[in-house]
């Protein structure tokens, strides 16, 4: 009899201990589900976010070559042009080269992401060390480029403007008197003016090179982005689906 109580008393020891041991189990695989879903959800809204700020850098991008593709055939008309050239030639390439683009990349999701330390959240180790490497390495030389060329643009060559050529209000020259517009044309074919334009048709070269090289690393990170949310959101459907869930 007393063995009988004792082997019940022992039977349900260990169906308690099975029904807990279970129940712990159960409980540490619910909460550490519910950790990876929200892991997921917080790496969605972060690609996304990042998906938004490149998508302004590569407008940024792309409308900056442009204008610089612009400045490098104003720069090359000036370097080709002589003592006949029109005014009306001269110009607006001259006044195109006072310029200069610069560049400062919507970091605003990278620095959010540095200063919480939640990079990990990117799965794809791949994805975020492209995006990383954007951040990093390529928006910091294509910054350095822009800085040469603005330098140069108002270190070198409006202070040589400014001190050589005619004054005429609003750079008005095609308004200017004949003789005013003579020795703006005079200027123009100067030779230490055309040394000022090469070395800036170089920065300028070089620069639209950076632009068009980092604007292709943008779009080319968007895709994968793209195709990382694409994974992410089919995983997220096939679990709503799920007879488990």
């Amino acid at each position: 009899m007393r063995r009988e109580r004792k082997s019940r008393g022992l039977g349900y020891f260990l169906a308690e201990l099975l029904i807990l041991v279970v129940g712990i189990s159960a409980s540490f695989a619910l909460n550490e589900w519910r950790i990876e879903r929200q892991e997921s959800r917080q790496e969605v809204e972060l690609l996304e976010n990042f998906k938004a700020n490149l998508a302004i850098d590569s407008l940024t991008l792309f409308s900056g070559s442009k204008q610089l593709k612009t400045q490098v055939e104003n720069a090359q008309k000036v370097l080709l042009s002589d003592g006949n050239t029109p005014l009306d030639s001269l110009l607006i390439p001259v006044i195109s080269l006072l310029n200069y683009v610069p560049f400062n990349s919507n970091d605003i999701t990278y620095q959010q992401m540095r200063g919480t330390g939640t990079v990990s959240l990117i799965k794809n180790d791949s994805l975020a060390s492209r995006i990383i490497g954007l951040y990093e390495n390529d928006f910091e030389i294509l910054t350095t480029w822009t800085q040469i060329d603005a330098e140069h643009v108002r270190g070198r060559l409006i202070p040589h403007v400014e001190e050589n050529f005619p004054f005429t209000v609003g750079l008005q020259y095609s308004q200017a008197s004949r003789a005013i517009q003579r020795e703006f044309i005079s200027q123009v074919q100067q030779d230490e003016f055309k040394h000022l334009v090469q070395f800036g048709l170089s920065y300028k070269s070089s620069t639209r090179a950076y632009f068009e090289a980092v604007l292709k690393d943008i779009r080319e990170t968007i895709e994968l982005i793209n195709q990382e949310l694409s994974t992410s959101q089919k995983a997220s459907d096939q679990e709503s689906i799920s007879p488990d869930r």
